[in-house]
């Protein structure tokens, strides 16, 4: 190959493209539009595993800034993104405003002893512990569920 067609060669290439934060948003929701498609009613929410995410976005990390730019621009389209510890998940904001609200009356005496720097929060230690000890007690169970649960985005 000579220099010439060597260049022109490398000419032909169209520069690589990476689409910014507004960008991947709008690649995003229309993955949601295509997938509401085929559904008998709107999805309110989704898990969105990373390897999946980088394809999608033609990115090699995600990284928190990048994250959290798509997030705010999702917001716009109504639907909050979040981290989910080994997965990232969405959910549409009006799906949220249907939970139900939790109010801090019930615990009015404890945060007076909060401020007081009087409250004894070793009492309540094994509510941090919640989800890691139920994981204990079913291992084999989780192992053998979560193995048919697994996507090919997963295996990446």
């Amino acid at each position: 190959m000579s220099k010439s067609s060597s260049a022109k060669t490398k000419a032909d290439v169209p520069a690589l493209q990476l689409a910014d934060e507004r960008q991947a948003a709008l690649l995003l929701l229309r993955l949601f539009e295509l997938r509401d498609g085929t559904r008998n009613k709107p999805m309110t929410r989704a898990r969105l595993t990373p390897p999946m995410l980088k394809r999608l976005w033609n990115r090699r990390r995600l990284s928190p800034a990048f994250l959290q730019d798509v997030a705010d621009w999702l917001l716009v389209a109504g639907w909050v993104f979040f981290d989910a510890g080994p997965t990232y998940a969405v959910v549409r904001v009006t799906a949220v405003e249907n939970w139900p609200r939790v109010f801090t009356k019930p615990i009015q005496t404890e945060l007076r002893k909060v401020a007081a720097g009087k409250y004894d929060f070793s009492a309540h230690e094994h509510l941090l512990w919640g989800d890691l000890s139920d994981s204990e007690t079913n291992i084999g169970d989780d192992d053998d569920a979560s193995a048919g649960d697994k996507t090919s985005d997963d295996n990446e």
